[in-house]
């Protein structure tokens, strides 16, 4: 339904960058709520454009944290909407974007995810020669199968509570999905480093 649409309003799926605020809808809860309800994502939400910045190179503001309703008043636009509503969250984005480019701003894929390796291909049985009438054909025994990867229990820095190690190996961090809709206010696990190549995602109980 998303690539009709974007077809519908010219755009071409080879020539196209999606743009956020913040790595972390991409780099995490789009993952893993398109795992949950069994949708697969379209590859090019896989790269994007963190609007954060951009945003800090145009205006000077360095290492300074902004929101995004500090961004839109900082760049002299009004808020429209409500706060943290998702699609009033993507409009003004929309608009600061606009700002962005109307300044002349430079704009480039910022962040992107690890490629998905895809599973080795399995190779042919090779069966022993045959040594007479009686002989019986057997093949090599097959490679075992590597088992899937788990988290494992461990401490947390408070040392009183117990959560599961992300695929780094270090205590995963537990967040709360803010977009509206039927999981909103759902608490999850995610990468305690939230790096691009760690893709733990558990939903917490």
């Amino acid at each position: 339904m998303h690539d009709h649409w974007l077809e519908a309003h010219g755009a071409k799926l080879g020539k196209l960058a999606v743009v956020t605020w913040g790595d972390w809808d991409c780099r995490t809860m789009l993952e893993g709520e398109c795992r949950f309800k069994g949708i697969e994502k379209p590859h090019y939400f896989d790269h994007w454009i963190n609007l954060r910045l951009p945003f800090s190179a145009a205006f000077g503001v360095g290492n300074v944290r902004f929101t995004l309703q500090d961004a839109i008043r900082k760049a002299g636009l009004q808020w429209e909407g409500r706060l943290h509503c998702g699609l009033d969250d993507a409009l003004n984005t929309a608009h600061l974007l606009v700002e962005l480019m109307r300044r002349g701003t430079l704009l480039k894929i910022t962040a992107s995810l690890a490629p998905t390796q895809s599973p080795p291909r399995p190779q042919p049985k090779a069966a022993l020669p045959c040594v007479g009438p009686r002989s019986v054909v057997s093949t090599l025994p097959t490679q075992p199968q590597p088992q899937p990867q788990l988290p494992l229990p461990c401490a947390a820095a408070t040392g009183m509570d117990t959560v599961p190690c992300c695929f780094c190996g270090v205590a995963s961090k537990l967040g709360v999905v803010a977009t509206p809709g039927q999981m909103q206010g759902h608490y999850f696990y995610g990468c305690g480093w939230w790096t691009p190549i760690c893709s733990f995602f558990m939903w917490a109980t």
